[in-house]
């Protein structure tokens, strides 16, 4: 069974970064689709339908704890998630009700979404943030912590001595979310443009494309005429193939024309003597689409295969140099067909083929 060196092929970049640049169209585009979608849906979510606005009153409080010395404040063990704890208990909730005008109209959950603890630095300092639909009711809910804090949970903690609103809650502010979307605009653009890089990549890397005729050479050993536009192709033809007899042409894509092939060659090489009449060049069908071409190619003097340039050409050509071994027919030389000659110059600089 004839094998390809698929393994021994080197990475190529040169090609690699050729290709991309090839694709910098689509990856733009991707580009922008994903900014629009992801940095614009975060846009219309955060921003054009943001919900209600709520609004915030802070109070300030001095607190004394039970300790003999002002340096074993740090030994009480309170801080602001056991102020958050306090706050949420069913005391202190019950004390917030009694000074509200409407005691019914918020619930035990309702009033621990509401309130919170916040200590900064110092323990002695603490803030409680209330949150609520309208400056009134924040305003509201406020006075009635600091009477709740003031005259009902100090008594209740013994780590606690006293409580003192030393900045009562006089305003309410409008609580705005944390919403950046240029940020996310950016953010959804690189990702974007990195997650279809990697993907271009990965399909450039794991494709059996054929676009060089020296990848031909490294990866099935067979001798390469290069392209129709390449300098030496005269020659090489000339080399392999004068002194041969019963010359095929032999496509491995079903859709090339052999017919077609032999005038390009002719056009592309008007020496007349490598056309001469005893030299029998002759069109041959690709094996792929007629199996039974082979009872020729096995008595031609020479065979010159036909590959096309492109995507997914690799395959079908192991698969065409499997069967020509299985039916003992011998490859002089490919040449690569349809060629993107502009990729080969500036892969090459001014050459068209290795």
């Amino acid at each position: 069974m004839w094998e390809g060196s698929y393994g021994k092929e080197p990475f190529d970049l040169r090609l690699t970064v050729l290709r991309t640049f090839r694709r910098l169209g689509l990856i733009a585009a991707v580009t922008l689709a994903g900014t629009l979608v992801f940095g614009g849906g975060y846009y219309v979510k955060n921003v054009l339908l943001r919900a209600e606005p709520v609004y915030s009153a802070v109070s300030t409080y001095r607190v004394d704890y039970a300790v003999a010395e002002e340096k074993d404040v740090s030994t009480v063990h309170i801080n602001e998630m056991t102020w958050n704890t306090y706050l949420d208990t069913k005391l202190f909730q019950d004390a917030v009700r009694r000074y509200l005008p409407d005691s019914g109209r918020y619930t035990d959950g309702q009033l621990a979404d509401a309130v919170d603890a916040v200590v900064a630095s110092n323990l002695k300092v603490i803030n409680t943030v209330v949150t609520a639909d309208s400056p009134e009711e924040s305003l509201a809910v406020a006075a009635a912590v600091e009477k709740a804090l003031v005259q009902c949970l100090a008594g209740e903690i013994s780590e606690i001595s006293s409580v003192e609103v030393i900045d009562p809650a006089e305003e309410a502010r409008e609580v705005y979310p944390d919403v950046r979307p240029l940020r996310a605009v950016v953010l959804s653009a690189i990702l974007s443009f990195f997650t279809i890089l990697v993907i271009v990549l990965l399909k450039e890397l794991g494709d059996d494309s054929i676009w060089l005729p020296s990848t031909v050479e490294r990866r099935y050993g067979l001798k390469v005429l290069g392209t129709l536009e390449s300098p030496e192709l005269e020659e090489d033809l000339r080399y392999l193939f004068e002194n041969r007899r019963n010359i095929a042409v032999c496509p491995i894509q079903e859709h090339i024309d052999p017919v077609q092939v032999l005038q390009e060659l002719r056009r592309a090489c008007p020496d007349p003597e490598l056309w001469r009449e005893d030299m029998g060049w002759y069109p041959a069908p690709a094996p792929i689409l007629c199996p039974e071409s082979c009872r020729t190619l096995r008595c031609a003097g020479g065979i010159l295969l036909v590959v096309e340039a492109g995507s997914h050409a690799g395959k079908q050509l192991e698969y065409v140099m499997e069967y020509l071994k299985r039916q003992d027919c011998k490859v002089t030389a490919a040449i690569l067909w349809n060629a993107d000659e502009a990729l080969l110059r500036r892969y090459y600089g001014f050459r068209h083929r290795a």
